[in-house]
């Protein structure tokens, strides 16, 4: 327990070192982000949160792991490399959907994960047979992530903030269930905490005029490390001989992000636009459009992906994964209607 609180000091330390040490390079440099159009901010703001969690994670994962991921190490540069060619000069949106699925099948293939648990249809999905289709399915859930976590980057410390949300509730999970966690996933788990928090510092501007953004880069690595831990945690090929957490929860672990990405999706697909086209439609903007803060709507979106994780648990254990599911089915529409009324919601509370 104490090297774990050790890791998770050293690396929150060293994110903020690298925070102060970078940020004049990342001016000098340009890689910043200007207010226009769509984005508000107030001045240039250094898109420093990808390389300083990308440094952080990957140091510890080559220095400190008897044997790294370098599949997962590989991949995390590519996808802040290509991030910060995004930030500065925007990549087309299907582009970038190629490389988020590239990315994942480089995952896939280097550290042999596939997915033959999805909560349900256990000794008929997990036959050999569908092996290609485990691996397709691990594909798409990553890709899918990387982009529910680049969507949801909206506001001040709302991605990583459901990213540390997400490790935290599945280190819960295995506690709850278990009794302890995986020593190298919690090794993990508080590296990559460690990282988010050191961010989240100047994000949400704990230190005032040093303020950073998470960038395109910093959403997308976000999006693949947390990805990568539900596969870890849910699936036996992720974790053989640990028991893995019930599949089924994952989707409740993200269960923002997921709701954020599949109601833009659905509703621009029924309009006629491309899926991928940027637009302040999000669940944040509805609800600073319903008259909240954008640190208030931070603070509801927490709340948010709090109480969807114990629904989810409630669910999975009282009930089985198939309720779970279908019970995930029925939240994402839910929530999205009742972040469409909030506002009403809001003068009915007044």
């Amino acid at each position: 327990m104490l090297t774990l609180i050790y890791i998770s000091v050293v690396s929150t330390l060293l994110a903020t070192v690298l925070v102060v040490a970078l940020r004049p390079l990342a001016i000098r440099l340009q890689l910043v982000d200007r207010p226009h159009g769509r984005k508000t901010h107030e001045g240039e703001i250094p898109l420093l949160g990808g390389p300083v969690i990308w440094l952080v994670v990957m140091t510890g994962i080559i220095f400190l792991i008897p044997n790294p991921a370098w599949s997962i190490v590989f991949v995390g540069t590519m996808l802040v490399m290509l991030g910060i060619i995004d930030d500065r000069q925007p990549i087309p949106a299907r582009l970038k959907l190629i490389s988020h699925i590239a990315a994942a099948t480089i995952v896939v293939i280097g550290e042999n994960l596939y997915v033959d648990d999805i909560g349900v249809f256990h000794e008929i999905f997990a036959m050999s047979t569908f092996s290609v289709l485990h691996k397709v399915i691990a594909v798409l859930a990553i890709a899918a992530t990387i982009n529910a976590f680049n969507f949801i980057d909206g506001i001040d410390g709302l991605s990583a903030s459901m990213a540390l949300l997400a490790m935290t509730h599945i280190n819960l999970t295995f506690n709850l269930l278990y009794g302890s966690i995986p020593p190298d996933y919690a090794f993990f788990g508080v590296l990559f905490s460690g990282a988010l928090a050191g961010f989240l510092l100047f994000n949400l501007q704990v230190f005032n005029g040093r303020k950073i953004f998470l960038g395109d880069s910093g959403s997308m690595l976000v999006g693949l490390l947390v990805a990568v831990a539900l596969i870890g945690a849910s699936q036996e090929s992720g974790r053989p001989g640990i028991p893995p957490i019930p599949a089924s929860l994952c989707l409740w672990l993200i269960a923002i992000p997921l709701t954020d990405m599949l109601s833009i999706i659905v509703r621009r697909t029924a309009s006629g636009r491309s899926p991928m086209a940027p637009d302040r439609k999000h669940l944040h903007h509805r609800i600073i459009e319903a008259g909240f803060s954008p640190r208030r709507t931070l603070l509801i979106l927490i709340l948010s992906a709090i109480g969807a994780f114990w629904l989810g648990y409630a669910l999975t254990t009282f009930l089985d994964e198939a309720s779970s599911i279908i019970g995930f089915i029925a939240f994402v529409p839910s929530y999205y209607y009742t972040v469409l009324r909030i506002g009403s919601l809001r003068e009915y509370l007044r």
